[in-house]
């Protein structure tokens, strides 16, 4: 594993401070830590949470402040703020606790608490008005961190002077993101950057606060465009846009990484777990090869990491879970991130009569369409997907790309040239008829594309049932193999169970590992 070389430190120039009025310095005061991972800023090292349940948070500013109190906390302080929203939040919390030795603390239970606890870590506030002007809470986001200052919305702004935090660093109440882009670049990371609706309160807002991401919401415009190409080489651009295949293709063609987390919490201090203790997949049995047809499950949207923190936990406690051999894409950014929610999951894997098994989702350590990046960019981003593989106990890459784009051996050798990566199962956007169930060779590795899915209004369960039981078991010819892509917001576990019980007895469901050393093994075209 290596670190990120071209990172820049986020720490803010004191020119750059002192050219925000007000700012007098305080954000070089308050430098962010060193902290990397493989490509992503760290929280500072996690000793204790503060525990404050969202529902304590009773209004949209208060959502807004806590969350950017998290972030500021976690750039120089190893105590830090958790928003417990119960269900999939409190295992993360739980499992912090019981394996990693973190302090839980509920004592401080609400905003006016933390803010008394931690207002010696602040410069200061930045004045919003989330009813009257709803972009200028990104406007207040993004310069949250470089200025030390907390985003406080006008109905607030009382009781926080009350509370002891009496500065107004800036007034941005009637600014636009293209207001702060425009008079506040120097200040913002050109390694992370944050697409968030103004809409969305408390999830993400921690980290952008951590990292000093510039944070918009523009649609996919020129001006997205200007914003993702001034950033550097390997940049990520957190949460999520409009428009999935517009705002990943331009996102692509600036060698920008999209790493869907919109509706992430917690990520300061879920990213403060340091080192990679317990990333290590349960092993699996070798396969052995027999007069079979091979079927191969994988359960979609490995790339959203809010999917992997909540939807798919979720998703995982389906009874039906461990009855059959199942794959699962997981964003491999976890490894920075979430390492204790990836270990969580790598623990409770099943096995026995059915295995769970872990694949990076599209297109590896973030959404990118791959032949449409750049070669140097997908150079960089598939050197860095070796490393995150490396760290994560992951062998094989999901793609989603255009189905035009399998032919592009020279796109698939800069993944798999890459030593920790053994496959890809492609998986096209939109129709993929032309290539259903290829199988390609590149640097030895196969490419595998998907034969069909398990969709709502697409594929049914009896439709499935029907087409995987008509092919042949020829497990030396690619018409021996059916990989299905699941789509998680549509069918679940149940639903598989319902198609793998209608199969019939010449064919086998495998684990994609599985899968894949059958391929290699039997070289099948």
């Amino acid at each position: 594993m290596t670190a990120l070389a071209a990172a820049a430190p986020l720490a803010v120039p004191r020119s750059a401070a002192a050219a925000v009025p007000g700012a007098g310095g305080a954000a070089d005061a308050n430098a962010v830590s060193a902290a990397r991972g493989i490509a992503l800023p760290k929280g500072t090292a996690l000793r204790r949470l503060d525990v404050i349940p969202s529902g304590n948070l009773t209004s949209d500013a208060d959502r807004v402040l806590v969350a950017a109190l998290q972030g500021l906390v976690a750039r120089t302080s190893s105590e830090h703020i958790f928003i417990d929203e119960g269900g999939p939040g409190a295992v993360w919390k739980d499992f912090l606790h019981t394996e990693y030795g973190v302090l839980l603390d509920d004592s401080l239970p609400t905003w006016p608490a933390l803010l008394k606890r931690f207002r010696q870590n602040l410069a200061g506030y930045v004045l919003y008005d989330l009813a009257g002007n709803p972009p200028s809470v990104n406007v207040a986001s993004s310069l949250s961190g470089p200025l030390r200052a907390l985003p406080v919305d006008v109905s607030q702004e009382a009781r926080v002077r009350a509370l002891g935090l009496g500065r107004q660093v800036l007034d941005v109440t009637g600014r636009t993101e293209k207001w702060a882009y425009d008079s506040h670049s120097r200040l913002f990371s050109r390694t992370t950057a944050a697409e968030l609706n103004p809409s969305i309160l408390y999830h993400q807002r921690d980290y952008i606060a951590m990292t000093d991401a510039f944070t918009f919401y523009d649609g996919v415009t020129d001006w997205r465009a200007q914003v993702l190409g001034a950033l550097k080489p390997g940049a990520a651009l957190m949460g999520y846009g409009s428009s999935e295949y517009d705002m990943v293709a331009q996102a692509s063609r600036c060698g920008v990484t999209s790493i869907p987390s919109d509706l992430a919490p917690n990520l300061s201090a879920l990213s403060a777990v340091h080192g990679n203790e317990g990333l290590t997949q349960k092993p699996l049995a070798a396969p052995e090869t027999r007069n079979k047809h091979y079927v191969s499950f994988v359960v979609s949207d490995g790339d959203n990491v809010a999917w992997n923190l909540w939807g798919l936990q979720q998703y995982f406690s389906n009874p039906d879970r461990g009855r059959f051999d199942i794959g699962y894409g997981i964003s491999p950014s976890l490894v920075d991130l979430a390492p204790a929610a990836m270990r969580w999951y790598y623990e409770n894997a099943s096995r026995g009569a059915g295995s769970d098994c872990f694949i990076a989702g599209p297109s590896g350590s973030g959404y990118v369409f791959p032949a449409k990046m750049p070669p140097d960019d997908l150079a960089l981003f598939t050197d860095r997907l070796n490393a995150y593989m490396a760290a994560g106990d992951l062998r094989i890459s999901e793609i989603l790309d255009d189905q035009d784009s399998f032919d592009r051996t020279d796109v698939w050798s800069a993944y798999l040239r890459q030593p920790n990566i053994d496959a890809l199962f492609f998986f096209g956007y939109g129709d993929t008829d032309r290539i259903s169930g290829r199988i390609s060779w590149v640097n030895g590795k196969p490419v595998i594309a998907q034969r069909d899915v398990l969709w709502a209004g697409l594929t049914e369960e009896q439709d499935l049932i029907r087409n995987i039981n008509s092919r042949p078991a020829a497990p030396t010819s690619a018409d021996g193999y059916t990989l299905v892509l699941v789509h998680c917001w549509t069918k679940t576990l149940s639903n598989i169970r319902t198609v793998v019980d209608g199969l019939g007895p010449d064919v086998e469901v495998v684990t994609p590992q599985a899968f894949t050393d059958l391929i290699v093994r039997n070289r099948a075209r």
